[in-house]
């Protein structure tokens, strides 16, 4: 049942963040001695040794002219003072993209009454898909879920403390996590063999609210909330995956702290109903 929820969620969720890896030639660029230096890799922004999406956002800032200093470009001067020092350009479009992600979400939730594990919790998932992919991150994360559950069942019989009984179960966790990163890297469509520690980590963290919100709340409560944060992180990840927005944002950092801070006073102060209760209430809705 939880796969089927978890392939529901893949088919209904915005098509997705991340292309198949390919090899690409990047342009030439001169090295100390003066020859020629070619680059291969495949695109992932999540990472800071990614040389595509380094060389790419380098060349789009290349590209535009800051000028002199006149008070309104004060967010592009301190980006490319970040930039010399030799901050990734990937790690500052991130930054910039995170509130922009939880802009989203509070959206989504206030306005349409899409809720999820609160705002950190579908942020990092967002991160996490970014890095995987959606679909192989909702393979992962059924993997995690599924050995999570399995092992809560059996170590409950046993009557452990709890440290030892979570310690045992994290024990499964990363070795079927790494029995799934062996398995998917023989396969061309889904590879998340060189996936960093932290997407799995974020992932960890979904499953035990997962759990926890089954034994205080109920089965039902704990499905809904995960479910939302899966759609919530979906949609985030396919924002941040969007080129011409990483663009956008690493280009016009000021209008993205401008943006953020007028969204969420807007959606701060909204006092209308969420349009998911307008079904459920429509009968006292005059």
């Amino acid at each position: 049942m939880i796969l089927s929820l978890l392939l529901a969620v893949a088919i209904m969720s915005p098509v997705v963040v991340r292309a198949e890896e390919e090899i690409v030639e990047v342009d030439k660029t001169e090295d100390a001695s003066g020859s020629a230096v070619l680059e291969e890799g495949g695109e992932n922004i999540t990472e800071t040794g990614s040389t595509e999406a380094s060389y790419r956002l380098s060349a789009v800032l290349e590209e535009q002219e800051v000028g002199e200093w006149n008070g309104l470009n004060t967010g592009r001067k301190i980006v490319r003072l970040a930039i010399d020092r030799g901050a990734p350009a990937n790690t500052i479009v991130l930054l910039l993209l995170l509130p922009l992600v939880a802009t989203l979400i509070s959206l989504l939730h206030y306005v349409f009454g899409l809720s999820g594990y609160g705002i950190f919790m579908p942020t990092m998932i967002a991160i996490a898909f970014l890095a995987t992919g959606v679909f192989g991150g909702l393979l992962l994360f059924a993997l995690i879920l599924l050995v999570s559950m399995g092992c809560r069942v059996v170590l409950k019989k046993l009557r452990l403390h709890f440290l030892a009984s979570r310690t045992i179960n994290l024990l499964f966790i990363s070795l079927a996590t790494f029995a799934l990163m062996m398995v998917t890297s023989y396969a061309d469509l889904i590879n998340i063999s060189q996936m960093s520690i932290f997407p799995v980590l974020f992932m960890i963290l979904l499953a035990e609210e997962f759990v926890r919100t089954q034994l205080l709340k109920s089965r039902n409560e704990a499905k809904k909330l995960m479910l939302g944060t899966l759609v919530l992180a979906s949609m985030g990840a396919g924002v941040m995956g969007i080129r011409g927005f990483q663009e956008m944002v690493l280009l016009n950092p000021d209008m993205v702290i401008l943006l953020v801070l007028v969204l969420n006073l807007l959606v701060g102060n909204y006092k209308g109903m969420r349009l998911s209760e307008i079904g459920r209430f429509k009968k006292a809705i005059r």
